[in-house]
């Protein structure tokens, strides 16, 4: 969304919400629309006033618009990767002649490697800056936290040190997987490359991921059982993947998942 924020002046709230919002190219959901002057009508045209209304586009993520905008980077990453797959370097034909490129090419080559180490600084500083940003989402909930960050290639871990675990966590997980979704979100938009984003608190995934394995068995043997469909509660992306996971081990036994996020869920059925 856009950075920006317009005051406006108006006979009244109304037509300066409006005009405000025009200019600015935005819904009215997409505002913070603050009134600096709700105006006077005046007896007789004397001392009539005109609104004053201060708009500004919103800049932060509400977790309401998450699920969309993850959907819109994965999107994006899909297809850079696909690009990228199809970029083919052309091939280098080796040579004992010396040539009067030499030189440059070397110069080109120790550039590209320094714009390397720099894309990887910058890449270090963005996650830092996303760990940074957690830290203060969650000291807005009066839990101080210091979260550290740990990535590879294909992988981003947050992991959070707190004496509040539990009202981070929150009830059913509700909080955390919150923040995964607020994390991965940034991310995504600031490397533009399909990596799992996973935030933790204590062991709290470590005994969630066994809890999860249990509910599989636990459905599994219902399923064998009475060879009817179990429909599970929704659950998150990652944790119905892990469900899926555990269960593909199973005979006889499979799963697809309905519905739409956040209230996607799994259906595990009878195969013969």
């Amino acid at each position: 969304m856009l950075d920006n924020s317009v005051t406006i002046k108006a006979p009244s709230v109304e037509q300066a919400v409006k005009i405000g919002l025009s200019k600015l190219n935005i819904t009215e959901d997409q505002a913070v629309v603050t009134v600096i002057n709700e105006g006077k009508k005046g007896l007789f045209g004397f001392g009539k006033q005109d609104a004053i209304v201060e708009i500004s586009a919103k800049t932060k993520i509400s977790l309401n618009d998450l699920a969309e905008e993850t959907t819109e980077v994965e999107e994006v990453a899909e297809v850079a990767v696909a690009v990228e797959s199809q970029t083919v370097a052309e091939p280098v034909v080796p040579s004992q002649e010396v040539s009067p490129l030499t030189e440059e090419t070397v110069l080109v080559e120790e550039t590209e490697e320094v714009v390397e180490s720099e894309e990887k600084a910058e890449v270090s500083v963005s996650l830092e800056a996303v760990a940074r940003y957690l830290e203060d989402v969650i000291k807005a909930f009066g839990a101080e936290a210091k979260v550290s960050v740990e990535a590879s290639s294909r992988e981003v871990h947050f992991n959070i040190e707190t004496d509040k675990s539990g009202l981070i966590i929150g009830k059913h997980g509700k909080i955390i997987d919150a923040l995964q979704s607020l994390a991965q979100v940034m991310v995504h938009r600031g490397h533009h490359r399909r990596v799992a984003v996973l935030l933790n608190v204590g062991d709290y995934r470590d005994r969630r991921a066994g809890i999860l394995e249990s509910i599989a068995d636990r459905t599994a043997r219902q399923v064998l059982k009475t060879k009817q469909a179990v429909i599970l509660d929704p659950l998150p992306a990652f944790e119905r993947k892990q469900i899926h996971s555990h269960l593909s081990q199973i005979e006889h036994v499979k799963t697809h998942s309905e519905g739409v996020e956040p209230n996607r869920y799994l259906v595990v059925e009878y195969e013969n």
